[in-house]
Protein backbone atom coordinates (compact mmCIF):
# COMPACT_ATOMS: atom_id res chain seq x y z
CA UNK A 1 0.00 0.00 0.00
CA UNK A 2 1.45 3.36 -1.00
CA UNK A 3 1.52 6.35 1.30
CA UNK A 4 -1.00 8.11 -0.98
CA UNK A 5 -3.59 5.36 -0.40
CA UNK A 6 -3.52 5.35 3.41
CA UNK A 7 -4.80 7.94 5.84
CA UNK A 8 -2.53 10.26 7.78
CA UNK A 9 -3.49 8.43 10.97
CA UNK A 10 -2.55 5.05 9.51
CA UNK A 11 0.73 6.44 8.22
CA UNK A 12 1.69 7.86 11.61
CA UNK A 13 0.79 4.66 13.41
CA UNK A 14 2.96 2.74 10.96
CA UNK A 15 5.83 5.17 11.52
CA UNK A 16 5.54 4.86 15.29
CA UNK A 17 5.05 1.06 14.86
CA UNK A 18 1.90 -0.93 15.43
CA UNK A 19 3.46 -2.64 18.44
CA UNK A 20 4.15 0.70 20.16
CA UNK A 21 0.71 2.03 19.32
CA UNK A 22 -1.20 -1.12 20.34
CA UNK A 23 -1.91 0.05 23.90
CA UNK A 24 -3.00 3.48 22.66
CA UNK A 25 -5.33 1.94 20.09
CA UNK A 26 -6.79 -0.43 22.65
CA UNK A 27 -7.48 2.43 25.06
CA UNK A 28 -8.68 5.00 22.53
CA UNK A 29 -10.62 2.79 20.12
CA UNK A 30 -9.64 4.51 16.88
CA UNK A 31 -6.45 5.66 15.14
CA UNK A 32 -7.42 9.33 15.42
CA UNK A 33 -8.07 9.13 19.15
CA UNK A 34 -5.01 6.94 19.68
CA UNK A 35 -2.81 9.63 18.16
CA UNK A 36 -4.38 12.24 20.43
CA UNK A 37 -3.55 10.01 23.36
CA UNK A 38 -0.02 9.45 22.10
CA UNK A 39 0.57 13.19 21.77
CA UNK A 40 -0.80 13.72 25.26
CA UNK A 41 1.52 11.01 26.59
CA UNK A 42 4.56 12.74 25.05
CA UNK A 43 3.59 16.10 26.54
CA UNK A 44 2.70 14.68 29.96
CA UNK A 45 5.97 12.74 30.07
CA UNK A 46 7.91 15.95 29.47
CA UNK A 47 6.15 17.70 32.35
CA UNK A 48 6.69 14.75 34.66
CA UNK A 49 10.36 14.53 33.71
CA UNK A 50 10.88 18.15 34.74
CA UNK A 51 9.47 17.34 38.17
CA UNK A 52 11.52 14.14 38.41
CA UNK A 53 14.62 16.17 37.59
CA UNK A 54 14.11 18.25 40.72
CA UNK A 55 13.23 15.24 42.86
CA UNK A 56 16.33 13.32 41.81
CA UNK A 57 18.67 16.26 42.37
CA UNK A 58 17.31 16.87 45.87
CA UNK A 59 17.48 13.18 46.82
CA UNK A 60 20.96 12.47 45.51
CA UNK A 61 22.48 15.62 47.00
CA UNK A 62 20.94 14.90 50.39
CA UNK A 63 22.23 11.31 50.44
CA UNK A 64 25.66 12.32 49.18
CA UNK A 65 26.00 15.02 51.82
CA UNK A 66 25.37 12.58 54.66
CA UNK A 67 27.51 9.83 53.17
CA UNK A 68 30.38 12.31 52.77
CA UNK A 69 30.06 13.41 56.40
CA UNK A 70 29.98 9.82 57.62
CA UNK A 71 32.96 8.89 55.44
CA UNK A 72 35.00 11.73 56.89
CA UNK A 73 33.91 10.94 60.46
CA UNK A 74 35.09 7.37 59.95
CA UNK A 75 38.53 8.69 59.09
CA UNK A 76 38.43 7.05 55.67
CA UNK A 77 40.69 8.60 53.01
CA UNK A 78 39.39 10.21 49.86
CA UNK A 79 35.69 10.30 49.05
CA UNK A 80 33.06 7.62 49.56
CA UNK A 81 32.56 7.84 45.78
CA UNK A 82 36.18 6.95 45.02
CA UNK A 83 36.83 4.83 48.10
CA UNK A 84 33.44 3.20 48.69
CA UNK A 85 32.67 1.70 52.09
CA UNK A 86 32.77 -2.08 52.41
CA UNK A 87 29.07 -2.13 53.30
CA UNK A 88 28.12 -1.25 49.72
CA UNK A 89 27.08 -4.12 47.49
CA UNK A 90 29.37 -5.09 44.65
CA UNK A 91 26.74 -3.84 42.23
CA UNK A 92 26.88 -0.36 43.74
CA UNK A 93 30.67 -0.41 43.77
CA UNK A 94 30.63 -1.35 40.09
CA UNK A 95 28.20 1.48 39.39
CA UNK A 96 30.59 3.90 41.07
CA UNK A 97 33.55 2.58 39.10
CA UNK A 98 31.70 3.04 35.82
CA UNK A 99 30.58 6.51 36.86
CA UNK A 100 34.18 7.50 37.59
CA UNK A 101 35.25 6.32 34.13
CA UNK A 102 32.42 8.25 32.46
CA UNK A 103 33.25 11.33 34.53
CA UNK A 104 36.86 11.25 33.34
CA UNK A 105 35.74 10.79 29.75
CA UNK A 106 33.22 13.63 29.95
CA UNK A 107 35.78 15.95 31.50
CA UNK A 108 38.36 15.05 28.86
CA UNK A 109 35.88 15.78 26.08
CA UNK A 110 34.92 19.10 27.67
CA UNK A 111 38.52 20.27 27.83
CA UNK A 112 39.27 18.90 24.37
CA UNK A 113 36.52 21.08 22.92
CA UNK A 114 37.81 24.06 24.89
CA UNK A 115 41.42 23.37 23.89
CA UNK A 116 42.56 23.22 27.49
CA UNK A 117 44.29 20.54 29.56
CA UNK A 118 41.98 18.29 31.58
CA UNK A 119 42.72 17.94 35.30
CA UNK A 120 44.10 14.64 36.51
CA UNK A 121 41.17 13.96 38.83
CA UNK A 122 37.43 14.46 38.80
CA UNK A 123 35.31 16.00 41.53
CA UNK A 124 32.54 14.34 43.51
CA UNK A 125 30.11 16.45 41.50
CA UNK A 126 31.53 15.06 38.25
CA UNK A 127 30.94 11.51 39.49
CA UNK A 128 27.47 12.21 40.87
CA UNK A 129 26.43 13.61 37.50
CA UNK A 130 27.18 10.19 35.97
CA UNK A 131 25.11 8.17 38.46
CA UNK A 132 21.56 7.16 37.65
CA UNK A 133 18.49 7.39 39.86
CA UNK A 134 18.72 3.61 40.10
CA UNK A 135 21.97 3.92 42.02
CA UNK A 136 20.37 6.21 44.61
CA UNK A 137 17.28 4.01 44.77
CA UNK A 138 19.49 1.09 45.80
CA UNK A 139 21.28 3.26 48.38
CA UNK A 140 17.89 3.15 50.12
CA UNK A 141 17.57 -0.64 50.02
CA UNK A 142 16.50 -2.32 53.24
CA UNK A 143 19.78 -4.30 53.35
CA UNK A 144 21.36 -1.09 54.70
CA UNK A 145 18.89 -0.69 57.58
CA UNK A 146 21.41 -1.65 60.27
CA UNK A 147 24.52 0.06 58.92
CA UNK A 148 24.55 2.81 56.29
CA UNK A 149 20.95 3.87 56.89
CA UNK A 150 21.32 3.87 60.66
CA UNK A 151 24.71 5.58 60.69
CA UNK A 152 24.46 8.03 57.80
CA UNK A 153 21.69 8.06 55.22
CA UNK A 154 18.74 8.58 57.58
CA UNK A 155 20.09 12.03 58.41
CA UNK A 156 19.39 13.02 54.81
CA UNK A 157 15.68 12.90 55.69
CA UNK A 158 15.25 14.90 58.91
CA UNK A 159 11.49 15.29 58.35
CA UNK A 160 10.88 11.55 57.98
CA UNK A 161 8.87 10.52 61.03
CA UNK A 162 10.08 7.46 62.93
CA UNK A 163 13.08 7.31 60.54
CA UNK A 164 11.75 4.18 58.82
CA UNK A 165 13.80 3.34 55.75
CA UNK A 166 10.88 1.63 54.03
CA UNK A 167 8.87 4.87 54.08
CA UNK A 168 11.31 6.65 51.78
CA UNK A 169 12.37 3.50 49.91
CA UNK A 170 8.89 2.74 48.58
CA UNK A 171 8.47 6.29 47.34
CA UNK A 172 11.79 6.32 45.52
CA UNK A 173 10.99 2.91 43.99
CA UNK A 174 7.82 4.44 42.54
CA UNK A 175 9.74 7.43 41.17
CA UNK A 176 12.45 5.16 39.74
CA UNK A 177 9.81 3.14 37.94
CA UNK A 178 8.19 6.31 36.58
CA UNK A 179 11.52 7.66 35.40
CA UNK A 180 12.28 4.43 33.57
CA UNK A 181 8.87 4.47 31.88
CA UNK A 182 9.51 7.99 30.61
CA UNK A 183 13.15 7.39 29.68
CA UNK A 184 12.13 4.37 27.58
CA UNK A 185 9.29 6.33 25.92
CA UNK A 186 6.61 4.09 27.41
CA UNK A 187 2.97 4.99 28.15
CA UNK A 188 2.16 6.79 31.39
CA UNK A 189 -1.55 7.29 30.74
CA UNK A 190 -2.58 4.38 32.97
CA UNK A 191 -0.65 5.71 35.96
CA UNK A 192 -2.12 7.73 38.79
CA UNK A 193 -0.26 10.96 38.04
CA UNK A 194 -1.76 12.66 41.09
CA UNK A 195 -0.10 10.00 43.18
CA UNK A 196 3.17 10.40 41.28
CA UNK A 197 3.10 14.14 41.99
CA UNK A 198 2.32 13.57 45.66
CA UNK A 199 5.11 10.97 45.90
CA UNK A 200 7.66 13.42 44.53
CA UNK A 201 6.49 16.16 46.85
CA UNK A 202 6.51 13.89 49.90
CA UNK A 203 10.02 12.59 49.18
CA UNK A 204 11.34 16.14 48.80
CA UNK A 205 9.53 17.16 51.98
CA UNK A 206 11.36 14.49 53.95
CA UNK A 207 14.57 16.31 53.01
CA UNK A 208 13.47 19.94 53.25
CA UNK A 209 9.97 21.42 53.67
CA UNK A 210 11.04 24.75 52.16
CA UNK A 211 12.26 23.00 49.02
CA UNK A 212 9.02 21.04 48.99
CA UNK A 213 7.07 24.32 49.03
CA UNK A 214 9.10 25.64 46.11
CA UNK A 215 8.55 22.40 44.22
CA UNK A 216 4.79 22.60 44.80
CA UNK A 217 4.68 26.23 43.67
CA UNK A 218 6.63 25.63 40.47
CA UNK A 219 5.62 22.12 39.35
CA UNK A 220 2.15 21.27 40.66
CA UNK A 221 0.14 23.34 38.22
CA UNK A 222 1.90 22.05 35.10
CA UNK A 223 1.19 18.45 36.11
CA UNK A 224 -2.40 19.28 37.03
CA UNK A 225 -2.80 20.98 33.65
CA UNK A 226 -1.51 17.84 31.94
CA UNK A 227 -3.97 15.70 33.87
CA UNK A 228 -6.83 18.00 32.97
CA UNK A 229 -5.82 17.92 29.30
CA UNK A 230 -6.18 14.13 29.14
CA UNK A 231 -8.08 13.56 25.89
CA UNK A 232 -10.04 10.43 26.80
CA UNK A 233 -12.61 10.84 29.52
CA UNK A 234 -13.71 7.88 31.59
CA UNK A 235 -10.37 6.11 31.66
CA UNK A 236 -8.49 5.56 34.93
CA UNK A 237 -4.90 6.64 35.31
CA UNK A 238 -3.94 10.30 35.25
CA UNK A 239 -7.22 11.47 36.74
CA UNK A 240 -7.29 9.12 39.70
CA UNK A 241 -7.49 10.66 43.13
CA UNK A 242 -4.17 10.46 44.93
CA UNK A 243 -3.98 8.19 47.94
CA UNK A 244 -1.18 8.14 50.48
CA UNK A 245 2.03 7.50 48.52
Amino acid sequence: MTQQKISSEQLLIARFSSARMASYLAAAGSPREALKLYRWNVEASAVLYEALHISEIVLRNAIHEQMARWHQAQGRPGSWLTNPPPQLTQRSKDDLARARVRAHEALAQKHLRAGTAAPASVTDGDIIAQLTLGFWRFMLATRYTHDLWRDAIRYAFPELKHQRLTDIEKRVIRLHWLRNRIAHLEPVFTRDLNLDLKTMSTAIGYVCPRTQSWFAATRTQSIKDAINAFPLRGLPGPQQTASTP
